[in-house]
């Protein structure tokens, strides 16, 4: 019996895993320059694909597999966190965002296309693609991709995930900047 117990309570043990470090997108935000004002952007949950629509860290190996950071994780699943941050950086630049568009008829629908460390050049690569979305036809009034890259001298851990953010950020800033003439 004691032997079944020790191998049980040694079993269990070989299950549990190292808690992972959890990480946000948040970035110093720029000073506000402009008043927010007109109608309400409505921004919805960006589309992604697994493992980007997970809360997991993805990392590209050099012969262009996919992995995941086995230490780290975000606070949220990456679509609801972007959203979250791409809110954010439209409000900074003066556009009247928010997740529910209050009867607002243009909605910013966003597609993540990249959001990982590219390890074979050591750089956090995102790329978004945005959209103006007429809500009452369900037409497409404007698109365009956006992407930016920052070095990083990991690939893995806090530097690396700093090196996201700061890609993100530049993504961010840029979609808002678009947005905000449409």
């Amino acid at each position: 019996m004691r032997g079944f117990i020790a191998g049980l309570a040694f079993l269990v043990a070989g299950c549990v895993q190292a808690p992972r470090e959890t990480f946000d997108l948040a970035v110093a935000p720029p000073p506000v320059s402009v008043a927010t004002a007109g109608p309400v952007l409505a921004v919805r949950e960006p589309t992604a694909t697994p493992p980007t629509s997970s809360p997991r860290v993805v990392v590209r190996a050099p012969d262009g597999s996919v992995a995941l950071l086995p230490d780290a994780q975000w606070s949220e699943p990456l679509p609801r966190l972007l959203r979250a941050r791409m809110i954010e950086a439209l409000q900074r630049r003066g556009v009247a965002a928010s997740w529910i568009g209050y009867g607002s008829n243009r909605t910013l629908a966003t597609d993540i296309r990249r959001f990982e460390i590219d390890a074979a050049r050591n750089v956090a690569v995102v790329e978004i693609a945005a959209y103006i979305v007429d809500e009452s036809s369900g037409a497409t009034r404007a698109g365009r991709s956006f992407a930016a890259e920052a070095p990083t001298s990991e690939t893995i851990g806090p530097d690396a995930v700093r090196a996201l953010a700061q890609a993100a950020a530049q993504v961010f800033a840029q979609t808002a900047d678009w947005a905000r003439g449409r």
